[in-house]
């Protein structure tokens, strides 16, 4: 008995030296493997899951601390296999040869894909994987982990749509969104954190649990996205097997920021939901739901994936609901509880909310008359131009001939931009069509004017309208002639070429303001309207504790304000209101800079939209 005692101590030694190379002191009693959860965009396994495992050294292999990794040694050196499976109970199949861990105790198997497709193993509606560390002599002695993607994606469709048999799919944040109360904000929640009133670790609020049971059941999917190191992972994932797993149900995914190469929490959620897009595909994807609006929505709207802001607590500080330049996010869309997060699932995304009040609509480039320092201003030329080097939205102004043919032009008169004189509104629209619209536009101080002779025009909007290019581009228009007759030639063009959704509509003062707001009742249009001169001045003074009273009616919807009167204050309670500010006219860097990173506006009308894209990708 002592002699085959003997000669077991010895085998586990040479287990040990095998899987931890010169390491003797390490046994199969203290070596853990740790199989990820990983997805990866990058190299030959692109937009699929990327299997990759990490080998520790614990002092107490069956200890619970929760902390037992944290303190282990990541060995170098270990030998490690990858296996899958299609189904409970059947043949675990190898995947690929076998890898040696680097300093990092990590060891990564790319290409999965193809190894499935090799394997037959493709579309097994389910797939399990493991990772195992073994003898390289005696592969019955190993130290193996089968609990990392267990029954999740198998199909690898090349655009994530057609018979992609994966299902519907929510995404959420995991460490302050699914445990806990929602975020570290008060004491209680420290105290769950860290283990103290439940058994396991990280505790998971009751109420959230329900609401996941029942959403698994359903055979809907779940799978948890987040910022959290491995070595806690480890832990994590069994505690949400054992909360949520329910028989032959899927079981919940953990993806782990350490499993994609992306250093910022915003870049790993947005190439990670891209990569879980892909996979389950766009249909499949319910929502993204996350206490961080500048990680979770940011990776949720830069795929296009329905975002619920989960408990954000941003007061006093509302920057932090700014998407990392996809815009804001409006406080009353922050949902409390999972109850809520069902419902607003169940109800789904707005359809057709005009462009510029969604709540991540994004950062605008916006193209001042067509962007005036880059060709002849408020030309079709100029537009096109504009959008070509990095504008998403267009500006224009409006005035009304003596035919009643309404045309895009700033001025009253045809005397700055044209070779005419004269008013626009005592001139047919044949008579402004004969003058150049070219004529004085110089890039170089008047050195030289290249576009006059050229043919071009001062457009009519409905050319703007119906241009199959500049159509696609959200606008801010404004009506610079008095009279309802302007008013409802350019309301009736917004409904023949559906551009309700796709702009916003101020009038040069008031009058022209409330002609817009009754009119286009009348013809039952959902027009969104700029505060004219009067309804800034009343945002400016109002106080802000009458604003906020239900009774109180705002002036207009959006406000486009000239750069020199924003100030953090004024921005403060735009803010706090839940308000889009877009700012105008900036021409210089150093301004663009303050604008975007200092006053934090949603957009800035600029006449050099090509000067303004380089600063955004500063």
């Amino acid at each position: 008995m002592r002699i085959r005692q003997g000669l077991f101590a010895i085998l586990l030694v040479l287990v040990s030296l095998a899987i931890m190379g010169c390491d003797s002191d390490l046994t199969p009693d203290n070596t853990i493997i740790v199989v990820s959860d990983g997805v990866t965009g990058e190299g030959a396994g692109a937009n699929e899951i990327l299997p990759n495992a990490i080998v520790y050294k614990v002092a107490d292999k069956e200890s619970e601390f929760f902390a037992k990794l944290l303190t282990a040694e990541k060995v170098e050196g270990a030998n490690v296999q990858f296996y899958a499976r299609s189904s409970e109970g059947s043949e675990w199949v190898k995947l690929g040869g076998e890898y040696t861990t680097g300093e990092d105790g990590k060891v990564a198997l790319d290409g999965l894909g193809s190894y499935l497709a090799a394997k037959n193993l493709l579309n097994p509606g389910v797939l399990q994987l493991k990772a195992r560390a073994s003898h390289p002599l005696d592969t019955s002695l190993f130290v193996e982990d089968s609990l990392g993607i267990v029954r999740v994606l198998a199909e690898y469709p090349d655009e994530g749509e057609g018979d992609n048999p994966n299902p519907q799919v929510i995404f959420a944040d995991h460490d302050n969104t699914v445990h806990a109360t929602g975020g570290l904000n008060a004491i209680q929640d420290w105290i769950n954190f860290l283990n103290v009133t439940k058994g396991d670790w990280p505790y998971v609020d009751d109420k959230v649990k329900g609401e996941l049971d029942a959403h698994l059941e359903a055979g809907k999917d779940l799978v948890l996205i987040t910022g959290m190191s491995p070595e806690i992972r480890y832990l994590c994932r069994q505690q949400m097997i054992d909360h949520f797993e329910k028989g032959n149900t899927r079981a919940i995914p953990i993806i782990v920021k350490e499993d994609l190469p992306y250093p910022h929490s915003p870049e790993f959620k947005a190439e990670c939901l891209k990569t879980l897009k892909h996979l389950y595909g766009a249909s499949k994807c319910l929502a993204m739901v996350g206490d961080t609006v500048r990680q979770d929505g940011y990776g949720a709207i830069a795929n296009d994936i329905f975002y619920i802001p989960y408990q954000v607590n941003y007061e006093p500080d509302f920057w932090l609901l700014d998407t990392e330049g996809y815009g804001w996010i409006h406080p009353d869309t922050v949902v409390n509880n999972w109850e809520d997060v069902m419902q607003r699932i169940a109800d789904g995304p707005k359809e057709r909310p005009n462009y510029f009040m969604k709540h991540h609509t994004g950062f605008k480039n916006i193209a001042h008359r067509g962007g005036g320092e880059l060709a002849p201003e408020n030309t079709l030329v100029a537009y096109r131009k504009s959008m070509a080097v990095g504008a998403d939205t267009l500006e224009a102004d409006v005035h009304m001939t003596s035919d009643k043919v309404v045309v895009v032009s700033h001025d009253e008169t045809v005397d700055r931009c044209t070779d005419g004189t004269g008013a626009i509104m005592g001139m047919t629209s044949e008579e402004l069509r004969a003058l150049d619209a070219g004529y004085w536009y110089t890039s170089d101080g008047g050195a030289t004017y290249p576009w006059r002779g050229k043919g071009l025009t001062l457009p009519t909007l409905e050319e703007v309208f119906s241009d199959a290019e500049l159509n696609q581009a959200p606008m801010v228009l404004e009506i610079k002639q008095e009279g309802a007759e302007i008013v409802e030639k350019v309301l009736d063009l917004i409904a023949a070429y559906d551009m309700q959704h796709k702009l916003i509509l101020g009038g040069f003062d008031d009058s022209t303001l409330g002609l817009i707001k009754e009119m286009a009742a009348v013809k039952d249009l959902d027009i969104k309207t700029i505060f004219a001169t009067d309804g800034v001045l009343e945002f400016t003074f109002t106080p802000l504790s009458i604003m906020q009273k239900p009774d109180y009616e705002m002036p207009a919807d959006v406000l486009c304000l000239p750069n020199a009167m924003m100030t953090q204050v004024l921005m403060s309670k735009i803010r706090t209101l839940g308000m889009k500010c877009y700012v105008w006219t900036v021409n210089t860097e150093i301004e663009m800079k303050r604008q975007m990173d200092w006053l934090k506006v949603d957009g800035i009308m600029t006449d050099n939209p090509q000067r303004l894209e380089a600063v955004i990708e500063e």
